[in-house]
């Protein structure tokens, strides 16, 4: 059966399961986005500090790709994407109970464990089931569905929030979505998630082995490290116009709304072009963009130009990440389950790395300083990406012209 059969035999719903499954998972981190001030202060910790919180995550994140690059050749994908669904799960139950900011990081493992797993093997699958020509616009709409977590999630949190308090959000919102998404994964995933699952049985270390032999491969699993840091400056964005315009928690949920319908709008959008423009080009230009935008727009003298800067931002990083996604899938065809799982570590290390950097820079020189070192670590992703990323798709991208 041919990718395109598979595609169609497993329904409508198979891509709206990967969506889900992705939007789920990120739930958790757009309540600390948006309420990272309101956490600190139930906690009496500084706002840097309790930024910490992602630092957590994304080191059970680290831990968790690992494992997924070594037991994603031999075990089934949609169970491994079920896993993580259940962590999440696991999670928001653990941040409504939390009683000390000490006890409150260890729920965040398994957000990390959660997002990496999602996203790794929402990835995969991906790749396993939809053609070449369709896998671009494929992963245009799960970037898209990791911005819909801001767009839905933003004004349904900041209403509960409102009315009661950030850990209600937990209980009554995160928790229900990722229930209905293991439900919908259960039902609309199918059970192999590649054709020759059976039939063939890697060793379990082989994926990882060829992924580090691979020069081009290790060097797109850095771009990511350094793309996802740089885009990590949108976890301290609204706490940044709350400190800098005293803009109110009302506003900031529009902020996050505004940036991320750009963000949802610019990773489609994206998808329609991998193959006219090609995935290397659009991923060097929108990346370097959005750096640059970074490293500008916490120096402007008001929150309408800051903020349409930030703004800006948002579109050509979504743009970026469907550009880099959809070329990272393809660097290693054969062994697309450890690749995704690892570049989740790199998304994980390139989270750790603005969290642990940010958070010291945000506490001891403020947010000048932060986004500086985020958009600069943005301008080195780029830097990589052109010098030493190849296009295994190149020559087949002439084929497909839509």
């Amino acid at each position: 059966m041919t990718a395109e059969k598979r595609e169609t035999a497993h329904g409508r719903f198979f891509l709206p399961a990967l969506g889900l499954a992705v939007f789920s998972v990120w739930l958790v981190t757009v309540t600390f986005e948006l309420l990272l001030i309101d956490i600190a202060n139930t906690f009496h910790v500084q706002v840097g500090t309790a930024g910490f919180v992602a630092a957590v995550g994304s080191i059970s994140g680290i831990a968790a790709g690992l494992l997924l690059s070594v037991i994603s050749v031999r075990f089934n994908h949609k169970l491994l994407l079920m896993v993580g669904l259940a962590c999440t799960s696991v999670a928001a139950v653990g941040f409504f109970f939390a009683p000390t900011f000490d006890l409150l990081l260890i729920p965040n493992i398994a957000v990390g464990a959660g997002i990496a797993m999602a996203t790794a093997m929402a990835y995969s699958l991906i790749g396993e089931f939809y053609p070449l020509e369709k896998r671009g616009r494929a992963i245009g709409w799960i970037v898209a569905a990791s911005a819909l977590t801001y767009i839905i999630g933003t004004p349904i949190i900041g209403l509960i929030a409102s009315v009661s308090n950030w850990r209600a959000t937990m209980i009554w919102f995160s928790l229900p979505v990722a229930l209905a998404s293991l439900v919908l994964v259960f039902i609309a995933v199918p059970k192999k998630s590649n054709e020759n699952f059976a039939a063939v049985k890697e060793p379990f270390f082989e994926g990882c082995k060829q992924a580090i032999l691979n020069r081009s491969a290790v060097a797109a699993l850095f771009v990511t490290m350094f793309i996802m840091a740089e885009g990590s400056i949108s976890f301290y964005a609204v706490s940044f116009f709350r400190s800098q315009f005293a803009i109110t928690i009302a506003l900031g949920s529009i902020v996050i709304l505004v940036g991320n319908v750009l963000s949802a709008a610019g990773g489609v959008v994206a998808g329609f072009f991998v193959n006219r423009i090609g995935r290397k080009p659009l991923g060097t230009f929108t990346c370097l963009v959005a750096a640059f935008l970074t490293l500008s727009f916490t120096f402007m003298p008001s929150f309408g130009l800051s903020w349409g800067l930030s703004a800006l931002r948002f579109w050509f990083a979504g743009m970026s990440f469907t550009a880099s996604g959809s070329l990272i899938i393809e660097q290693l065809p054969r062994f697309r389950g450890p690749m995704m799982s690892l570049n989740a570590v790199f998304m994980n290390l390139g989270m750790l790395l603005a969290s642990v950097a940010g958070g010291i820079a945000l506490d001891l020189y403020g947010y000048q300083t932060l986004a500086l070192i985020l958009g600069g670590l943005g301008v080195l992703g780029a830097v990589v990406w052109v010098t030493l990323v190849r296009d295994p798709c190149k020559k087949q991208e002439t084929k497909f012209p839509s």
